[in-house]
């Protein structure tokens, strides 16, 4: 079973590759004075502004949208209904102040709900439920060692080189990069179920055990959702050890222009995406993405289309 899906895990990220840039990657560790943020337009992989993008650093929980992807990739190749019940392991209730949903052993969840409470909120026993779920399919002896083998690999496939999943979850600090958090939100995007959880401002999960059934309200932690800019997800995150992170996503129409390369009238799908790691506070993160957004659209606009796109340096890309 592990073989064969492990085989459909590679299927899924076949073929993308990322045109990193000719530099070298730093790996050290910046002090909280020095974030590193990238922003960039998701579908011609335009990198608008960067700063410190492949410096390796905690990205907190952050590390939980990459869980999230995991499994919605194991839910798409397998057909999984999202409304199972998964049952929640000893192993999720570890870090009990990021247990925000006081999820207790045994109880059960859906997996819709288990995902709404990974990527709203810096949730590790949401994260580490998902996981076990996915990861017993691979392995019965070991499902967190296989599930963080199947984030290692996505890691590899997208080529995030700077990055290497310790955990199931932002509980368990990982180091990644700008740049690499920049490539798996691409990829990210391009599921329209995860993008649609992550649009949402909130929602209630329903908690079962052989004592009952209880609810808890959950709400989005992403300020800018919904704000001028059409911000439409993904994800925002806080730790003592990666300070303020963020990775936001915005989109616009699409627009018909003529190609400078064909001659031809193009679509021209227009998203934007935007990656802070280490910032100092979560309203300095906000204000900041904001701006990026704002003049991100501006930048684009002059841009589109035009003939540079033999200077990779200034782009990231995933093969459709």
């Amino acid at each position: 079973m592990m073989k064969r899906l492990s085989h459909i895990f590679c299927a899924v990220a076949l073929g993308l590759s990322a045109l990193l840039c000719s530099c070298q990657t730093q790996i050290l560790t910046p002090d909280k004075t020095t974030p590193s943020y990238i922003a960039m337009e998701v579908n011609s992989g335009r990198v608008l502004y960067a700063s410190n993008s492949n410096i390796k650093r905690p990205i907190g929980m952050l590390a939980n949208l990459a869980t999230a992807v995991v499994v919605m990739d194991w839910i798409k190749a397998q057909g999984v209904d999202m409304n199972r019940q998964i049952v929640v392991p000893q192993q999720a209730v570890r870090w009990q102040q990021t247990n925000l949903m006081n999820l207790r052993p045994g109880e059960t969840i859906s997996i819709r709900d288990a995902l709404y409470s990974t990527l709203m909120w810096d949730d590790s026993a949401s994260a580490t439920t998902l996981a076990y779920a996915c990861g017993s399919t691979l392995s019965a002896k070991e499902p967190e060692y296989a599930f963080i083998a199947q984030m290692n690999n996505l890691a590899r496939r997208l080529h995030m080189t700077t990055t290497y999943f310790k955990g199931t979850s932002g509980a368990v600090v990982t180091q990644s990069s700008a740049r690499d958090m920049a490539i798996l939100g691409m990829y990210a995007v391009n599921n329209p179920d995860l993008l649609a959880i992550t649009s949402q401002h909130g929602t209630v999960a329903t908690i079962r055990s052989p004592y009952g059934t209880r609810t808890c309200s959950i709400r989005n932690n992403n300020k800018l959702l919904g704000t001028s800019g059409y911000v439409d997800g993904l994800k925002v995150g806080q730790s003592q050890t990666a300070g303020s992170c963020l990775i936001v996503t915005s989109r616009r129409a699409s627009v018909r222009r003529v190609h400078p390369q064909t001659g031809k009238v193009s679509t021209f799908a227009q998203r934007l995406l935007v990656v802070m790691l280490g910032m100092p506070s979560s309203n300095s993160r906000y204000k900041t993405a904001a701006k990026f957004l704002r003049d991100g659209w501006n930048e684009w606009d002059e841009w589109l289309p035009t003939n540079d796109y033999k200077d990779y340096t200034k782009f990231i890309s995933l093969p459709h």
